[in-house]
Order: structure tokens, then sequence, then C-alpha cells
């Protein structure tokens, strides 16, 4: 049975793909925060993956916060944090000034 979750895109994550808001169909019974994350750039494209994704690591860069359910992924499992159904991710973009 596919999964449903939500992901919020915020600042220039936003920008990138053209919408705030993304409802996700992942198939399987089972996936983790890189399945939705690589689900999610086969519906918004290219644009969002040069702002989200290190393209040496093909992992997010370290300047993408990414939450799960409000809770930062790091504090979680990583990228294998498993997802369930009905979960929100949210990718944030972190600016550091100074």
């Amino acid at each position: 049975m596919p999964l449903k979750v939500r992901v919020l895109l915020l600042g220039t994550f936003k920008e990138a793909s053209g919408r705030g808001e993304v409802e996700l169909t992942i198939p399987g019974d089972r996936a983790d925060v890189a399945t939705a994350i690589e689900e999610l750039l086969k519906v918004v494209g290219e644009k969002l993956k040069r702002e989200l994704i290190d393209p040496l690591s093909g992992t997010p860069l370290p300047t993408a916060l990414i939450l799960l359910n409000g809770v930062e992924i790091n504090n979680l499992e990583g990228l294998e944090t498993e997802v369930i159904d009905g979960d929100t991710l949210t990718l944030l973009p972190v600016v550091h000034g100074g």
C-alpha cells in the first residue's frame, strides 16, 4: 500500500519548486527520508535538485534543514529515518549571515 507524505517547502526551496507544498505518494509500504526526497525530486524537478542536493555526494546540502514531523532528522536516524503514512516532511534552507 503506498504511503502519503506531505512535504512543505520553504524559502528558496519553495521558489525552486514553484510550490510551497507537495502531497507525495510513495510506492510500497516502507520508506525513509532519502526515498521521500527522491520521490519529491521526481515530482518537482531539476531546479529544486540543484538547490537541495550536493552534486558530488548526492545527498542534501548541509544548508538544508530537514524536519520530519517538526523534528530535525539528524536528531533521529538522518536520511534513514523511516517515514510513515501521514507524516510531514519540511525542507528549510538555512542562511547564515554576518
